[in-house]
């Protein structure tokens, strides 16, 4: 694998993931027996499957096998991942329905079982799943012969802009990002030594467009049948939908903003989106910043709908065509999304007015939220923030920065309380605050926070190169530079092109290990790269800081932390941090 294309693979699950992803590929000793888990015969499909297909269960990949083999009766094969054998018989079913909608161009399917470790089962966040879905889905592609790949996801969830401030990083991965997306398909291209690419069809579509599109083709009865809950393990015969995760609130405010309640009953869910009781904070804090993001939304033009999200000017490379075109589709997008979630909600609370007054709902519930809330001051002229109402189980003070269940509250100044995403950063940060104006060395932070400090022996690296290797690589090039003037003149482009190569690889290794003034580089030792590692996720958790905080408190704390080996927050008078 060239080091273009572990770069690639680095860039990209880390920004899918918003962790910090490094490769190093080393050569296998001994050949390794590969497990016969895909029992698969292309050749039974050679010629029938026109694409092929990720099909999740959910919402989304029913409105795309829909698309295909319903409305455009084409054989595709459906490329199924299953974690858990609880959700079987409604894959069995929902394939069931869409093969007697879709007649003779009824969908293929496979499935391939993967699930984590045992000691994982209630890990919740989403991390890089879509590599692993993409390198399944494109290994049957690549052996039927296609050259591409389809996802089927809505355009919100693909790009990922922060609609709630605890709905991103790695509790909702960039999995459909165009940028990711690209990124796969240039690795699976190095992979398959051919062109090959990932697409999906319906990044201009909101999910409330995904349940009218399966309506509208006569497949509503489908809808209960698909699955769209992250935490599976709260999942029941009776409530195949906690309620309470991003996607069951995604999914519920679509259906009955499409108008197809009766479709997916309420009933169906552990938590009822208007009216349930949410008895955890961090569900509620999701929800209210939801609902917020949406009405602050639904508000703007679209320079403040830009100003507030300036992460969408990052998707413009990576989709094709004009980016003024881009940035319009985002922002009708967005525009779309957020009247969908509003209009929900005005019927909600219309439909509740005695219950309201009568204070019959549950405190906590959608309406309540909502209609108890009191007048909100508008908050487009600092659209970086993002608040929510539920109170902590502790006390806040004017400057805190406390862990609240899996994620981060920070209130500054006295401002409002913002949650902040899980994240590496954040957890450094909270140490340095808590400890102002002592020093901790980088590597004892990054164990700290790691948990895994038996696994560094800190060492020191020696010099890439000794002098007479240096030395052989110079003569060498002497040898070839004389031995490609005489191809040259015999005008022998084999041999010329043969030569050309390896000066090329000499001249990149005397670079990888030679300064421009001449001076053999050290390798980097395990605490220099732990340095590099600490800073980058310092910046990043100050950046988010800097999104849904405001710029006082970013600039603060960024001009307040010293780097290098040595870490430290530098305490201002006056200012005292609750960690």
């Amino acid at each position: 694998m060239t080091r273009s294309t572990v770069s690639t693979l680095s860039s990209a699950l880390s920004f899918a993931s918003d962790d910090d992803y490094r490769f190093k590929f080393v050569s296998l000793r001994k050949e390794q027996p590969l497990q016969p888990s895909l029992d698969f015969d292309s050749t039974m499909y050679d010629g029938l499957v026109e694409e092929v297909v990720m099909f999740s269960g959910g919402l989304d990949s029913l409105a795309g096998a829909v698309q295909e083999s319903v409305l455009g009766r084409r054989r595709v094969l459906l490329v199924n991942h299953r974690s858990t054998p609880k959700v079987s018989n409604r894959y069995k079913d929902l394939l069931a329905g869409l093969k007697r909608h879709a007649g003779d161009a009824s969908p293929l399917n496979i499935y391939v079982r993967v699930n984590k470790d045992s000691d994982l089962g209630n890990e919740y966040t989403q991390r890089t799943r879509s590599f692993l879905f993409a390198a399944i889905g494109s290994l049957f592609a690549a052996m039927i012969g296609l050259d591409r790949l389809r996802f089927y996801e809505n355009g919100v969830v693909s790009l990922n802009l922060p609609m709630s401030a605890q709905v991103v990083g790695a509790r909702a991965s960039r999995t459909t990002h165009p940028r990711v997306l690209s990124e796969y398909s240039e690795i699976l291209s190095a992979v398959a030594g051919r062109p090959f690419r990932i697409e999906n069809p319906f990044l201009w579509r909101t999910k409330t467009d995904m349940v009218r599109l399966v309506a509208q083709a006569g497949c509503a009865e489908l809808i209960r049948l698909s699955s769209s809950c992250a935490h599976t393990w709260a999942q029941t015969i009776e409530h195949p939908h906690c309620g309470d995760c991003s996607q069951c609130i995604d999914r519920r405010f679509a259906v009955l903003a499409a108008g197809q309640e009766e479709h997916d009953p309420r009933m169906g869910y552990g938590v009822d989106l208007l009216t349930g009781q949410r008895s955890d904070g961090v569900s509620r804090g999701l929800l209210s910043a939801y609902l917020e993001t949406a009405n602050q939304v639904g508000r703007m033009s679209p320079t403040q709908f830009f100003g507030k999200f300036g992460e969408a000017a990052r998707v413009f490379r990576h989709i094709d065509g004009r980016a003024d075109v881009a940035a319009n589709n985002i922002y009708d997008l967005y525009q779309r999304h957020a009247r969908d979630v509003n209009a929900v909600v005005d019927h909600a609370i219309a439909d509740n007015a005695t219950a309201i007054r009568q204070r019959e709902l549950p405190p906590s519930c959608l309406v309540r939220l909502v209609s108890d809330s009191g007048e909100r001051p508008d908050r487009l002229d600092n659209p970086s923030a993002t608040a929510f109402d539920p109170r902590p189980p502790f006390e806040v003070t004017d400057y805190t920065f406390r862990k609240w269940d899996s994620v981060w509250l920070l209130r500054f100044a006295g401002g409002s309380n913002i949650v902040l995403r899980p994240s590496i950063g954040a957890a450094y940060l909270n140490i340095l605050l808590s400890r102002p104006n002592s020093p901790i060395s980088a590597v004892d932070l990054f164990c700290k926070v790691s948990r895994r400090s038996q696994d560094f022996a800190i060492e020191s690296k020696g010099k890439r190169a000794d002098g007479d290797a240096v030395a052989a690589y110079m003569a060498r090039l002497s040898e070839l530079k004389a031995d490609r003037e005489k191809a040259t003149k015999d005008n022998d482009t084999v041999v010329l092109e043969e030569l050309d190569k390896e000066y090329q690889e000499i001249e990149k290794e005397i670079r990888r290990v030679v300064t421009p003034k001449g001076r053999i580089r050290r390798e980097v030792g395990i605490s220099e790269k732990i340095r590099k590692s600490v800073g980058i996720a310092i910046r990043r958790a100050v950046a988010d800081i800097r999104r849904y905080v405001g710029t006082e408190a970013a600039d603060h704390i960024k001009s307040r932390i010293r780097g290098g080996q040595r870490v430290m927050y530098t305490a201002t008078q006056g200012i005292e941090w609750q960690t």
